[in-house]
C-alpha cells in the first residue's frame, strides 16, 4: 500500500474545515429574531346561543316581596324559602404565619430587574393611524416618558407577548384611536401634532439619553416593522368581528324580564324560629 502524499492530506483537512466554517455560519440565528409566537387568528363571528330559561327550585316560600326595577316594566323579587338543609361551612384555616424578611439574592434581584425590563405597560392616542403619543414608565427610576412616534401602535392591540433577540416580553396597551379631520371639525381647531416622519421617534417627555429608558420604544418598533404584514391581517380580523359582533346586538337587543331571586337561611340563622344560635348572638 503506497502511503499518502501530505500534500494531499493538507488539501483534505483544508477542504472540511472550510465547509464546516461554510455550513456553520449558514445555519440561522434564532436569538437575532424578532417575531410574534402567536397564530393571531380571529374565528368568524358566531351569535350566541339562545339563553336557557330559569327554573325555579320547588321550595316551600315562606314570604315574598317584590317592587319595580329602574325599569318601570319589569320587577324584582326577594322570596324567603325554607331553610337550607346544606351543612355550614367550616371556619377558614389560620393563615400560615409570614416567613421572616429577609434581603434578596443577587440572582433574585437579576431576575427581578429582568422581569421588569421584559414586561411593557404602554398608554397611546393614535392620530389618522400614522402618529402614535406614546406614553410609559420607566421601570427602574419610576420616571414617566412621552413620545411621538411615527408609526401606529395600536397594531399590536390584543397582542400579549412577543420575542425580541430570543427573549420572551410581556405587552400591554391602552390606546385610543383619533380622526383628526373629524376632530378638527367638531373643536373648530386644528390638532397640535409634530411632524413625525415614518419610523421616526421624538421623545418630547424624559431622558432620551437613556437607551435602557427608551428600549421599550424601540423594540416595540422592531416588532411592527418585523410583523407587519401578519399585524394588518390581524387587526382587519378583529375590527370585522367587533363590527359583526357590534351589528348582531344592534338586532337582538336585551329583552327586560322581571327577575327573581330565592335566600335560604342555613341552620343557625337569625331568620329561624325558636333557634337558639340568635340569643349566641350570630347570623349566618
Amino acid at each position: 500500500m503506497k502511503p499518502i502524499p501530505l500534500v494531499f492530506l493538507a488539501a483534505v483537512v483544508s477542504s472540511s474545515l472550510v465547509f464546516s466554517q461554510n455550513e456553520k455560519t449558514a445555519a440561522p440565528v434564532e436569538t437575532a429574531r424578532t417575531y410574534i409566537p402567536d397564530t393571531l387568528a380571529v374565528p368568524e363571528f358566531t351569535p350566541p346561543p339562545p339563553a336557557v330559561p330559569k327554573e325555579l327550585p320547588h321550595i316551600r316560600i315562606d314570604s315574598s316581596v317584590t317592587v319595580p326595577s329602574e325599569n318601570a316594566d319589569t320587577t324584582i323579587t326577594l322570596q324567603r324559602g325554607e331553610p337550607s338543609i346544606v351543612p355550614d361551612l367550616p371556619p377558614p384555616a389560620k393563615p400560615a404565619p409570614s416567613p421572616p424578611p429577609r434581603e434578596l439574592t443577587a440572582a433574585e434581584l437579576a431576575e427581578l430587574k429582568w422581569q421588569r425590563q421584559h414586561t411593557l405597560n404602554l398608554g397611546a392616542t393614535i392620530y389618522d393611524h400614522k402618529t402614535s403619543q406614546i406614553h410609559w414608565t420607566d421601570q427602574e427610576t419610576g420616571k414617566s416618558y412621552q413620545a411621538w412616534c411615527g408609526f401606529d401602535v395600536s397594531l399590536l392591540a390584543g397582542l400579549g407577548n412577543f420575542v425580541h433577540k430570543g427573549e420572551s416580553y410581556q405587552f400591554m396597551l391602552m390606546h385610543s384611536s383619533v380622526d383628526t379631520e373629524k376632530f378638527n371639525k367638531i373643536a373648530n381647531k386644528d390638532l397640535a401634532i409634530p411632524e413625525i416622519s415614518a419610523g421616526q421617534i421624538l421623545v418630547t417627555h424624559g431622558n432620551a439619553a437613556d437607551p435602557a429608558a427608551i428600549a421599550p420604544i424601540r423594540v416595540i418598533q422592531v416588532v411592527i416593522t418585523s410583523e407587519k404584514e401578519r399585524l394588518v391581517a390581524y387587526q382587519s380580523a378583529r375590527e370585522k368581528y367587533q363590527q359583526e359582533s357590534a351589528e348582531w346586538q344592534k338586532a337582538h337587543p336585551p329583552v327586560p324580564r322581571n327577575e327573581t331571586f330565592i335566600l335560604r337561611p342555613h341552620r343557625g340563622s337569625r331568620y329561624l324560629a325558636g333557634d337558639q344560635t340568635e340569643q349566641k348572638g350570630g347570623a349566618r
